[in-house]
């Protein structure tokens, strides 16, 4: 999918090695990538964009449920992450945590903004095949009625469920991007899908087919 957005004149510069994937940049450690990130380095951050903009995209349309905004958000994470990376402590967090906490923002002042989620759309065709499609339970990352039903669940259940099943992090990757223990992570992860069962009916929609 990988809509390049890039509004900015340091992404453009380096947008044919971004649509290559050949950046000279891939088997750097993170350190070093920080290092000539705050340079502003066009193929470095042509990179970061590369690498992280696809697993973005599904984050914020896993909350909003619509495309387009999710498109732009997506590339407002970006913008925002090359005015700010002078910030970015390297403390032995990874850099994927950081530009998620960029993506959450945004996605909490679109809610902020515009109230409970509204009309939502199914993911691009493309985007669902880079990310699990299934949740267990058998429930349907995909399905319009669970991404509205994610509006019902906490804070914390609702992140980890984009993150695992949009984004299709482990559950170790997500800990890393919420702060916490792995343990925690699926603990979360059983009780929102417990959660998410129950308000969209499908445990009785089982009953009744199984009575059927």
């Amino acid at each position: 999918m990988q809509r390049i957005l890039a509004p900015w004149p340091i992404l453009i510069v380096d947008m044919q090695a971004t649509w290559s994937g050949a950046t000279g940049r891939e088997r750097l450690s993170q350190r070093e990538l920080v290092a000539l990130a705050k340079q502003r380095d066009s193929a470095t951050w042509s990179s970061i964009f590369s690498e992280h903009y696809d697993a973005v995209y599904r984050y914020i349309f896993g909350r909003l449920g619509r495309r387009e905004e999710s498109e732009d958000l997506a590339s407002q994470v970006f913008l925002e992450a090359l005015q700010n990376i002078d910030s970015f402590t390297d403390m032995g967090r990874p850099l994927a945590a950081w530009l998620f906490g960029i993506a959450r923002n945004l996605a909490n002042g679109s809610v902020r903004r515009n109230g409970r989620l509204g009309q939502t759309e199914s993911l691009d065709a493309d985007v669902a095949e880079n990310s699990v499609p299934q949740l267990p339970g058998g429930l349907s990352a995909e399905s319009i009625d669970l991404i509205t039903g994610l509006d019902g669940l906490t804070k914390e259940q609702r992140e980890v469920l984009v993150l695992r099943f949009w984004v299709g992090f482990s559950a170790k990757e997500v800990g890393r991007v919420l702060g916490k223990k792995e343990p925690a992570i699926y603990a979360l992860q059983v009780r929102a899908i417990a959660s998410l069962r129950r308000i969209i009916g499908y445990d009785a929609k089982e009953r009744r087919e199984a009575a059927a």
